[in-house]
């Protein structure tokens, strides 16, 4: 497999922090969401990962470098202006020869995905969603499928009127390197909007894989927080996984840091070791 991460997205929802720093670099337990998410790639025996950049990309990429340590070979595609979740490597089709195993950016979990890979080859799919239960499924797409897993309709942030179910897409995904050969999308390119319906239109074999392991979106200031408390507590395959932390500001320019900050009004108590080095204030603020 290869390991892709999107990780080109504003997070408008997570300012004034992700004015200074793009949303994949925002620190869970003073270390960035983007370990996080290459460490599943590694516990996998994912070693080749592709990120998508682009909003304060050489903040990532002066982070993660090529990915020695990690101990991953990591390779950019850089996009010059927001192409979507699918965009970019609709754009970089011959880059793929393998599986792909796509995370998304913004998003805390220990997905097994050797255990979905096996699935998905099982299945003979073109592509497996990773689906979880959620308490709002209102807030994220929700997979109706068949009694085999195969995908029937995929519902973005449904009506209560609509919720059959409450396992969400987690917009993690495998897919087939063929596909990117055999349909052309230009643009930008969203997975659930414009692909999905796309093959599903085509009754293309699109499956559902059903996780029970750990999953959050960390979108909101809210979510954000409650994941930093879950992780304090113990995440199984999460925090006893990860190296001893270590100063970030040792992934940022002098620029970066040193810049003032605008507007605290809507920042909680977040790191400490962040706000100390991105010049914030520690202001109480209401979630």
């Amino acid at each position: 497999m290869i390991g892709i991460l999107l990780a080109g997205g504003r997070g408008k929802r997570l300012r004034p922090i992700t004015d200074r720093i793009p949303k994949p670099m925002v620190p869970l337990l003073n270390k960035p969401l983007l370990d996080y998410n290459l460490n599943v790639f590694k516990m996998n025996g994912i070693s080749r990962v592709i990120m998508t950049v682009c909003y304060k990309k050489e903040i990532i990429q002066q982070h993660a470098g090529f990915g020695q340590q990690h101990g991953l070979d990591i390779q950019y595609i850089e996009e010059h202006k927001p192409l979507g979740t699918a965009g970019s490597l609709f754009a970089s089709s011959g880059l793929f020869k393998e599986t792909l195993a796509v995370l998304s950016g913004d998003a805390l979990t220990n997905v097994p995905l050797r255990h979905v890979y096996d699935f998905h080859k099982e299945k003979g799919a073109r592509i497996t969603i990773v689906t979880a239960m959620a308490e709002r499924p209102e807030q994220f797409g929700v997979c109706l499928t068949d009694q085999k897993g195969r995908l029937l309709s995929l519902l973005e942030k449904p009506s209560e009127a609509h919720l059959w179910t409450n396992q969400v897409s987690t917009g993690i995904y495998l897919i087939e390197p063929s596909l990117f050969e055999e349909y052309v999308f230009q643009g930008e390119v969203d997975f659930a909007k414009d692909v999905f319906p796309a093959l599903l239109a085509n009754r293309e074999p699109i499956y559902v894989y059903e996780t029970t392991a750990y999953w959050q979106d960390i979108g909101t200031h809210r979510a954000y927080k409650l994941a930093e408390k879950r992780l304090k507590r113990g995440i199984s395959g999460i925090t006893n996984r990860l190296k001893p932390v270590y100063p970030l500001s040792n992934t940022f320019s002098a620029s970066v840091l040193h810049e003032k900050s605008g507007s605290v009004d809507r920042l909680d108590s977040y790191s400490s070791m962040f706000k100390k080095q991105a010049g914030i204030s520690d202001e109480k603020v209401l979630l």
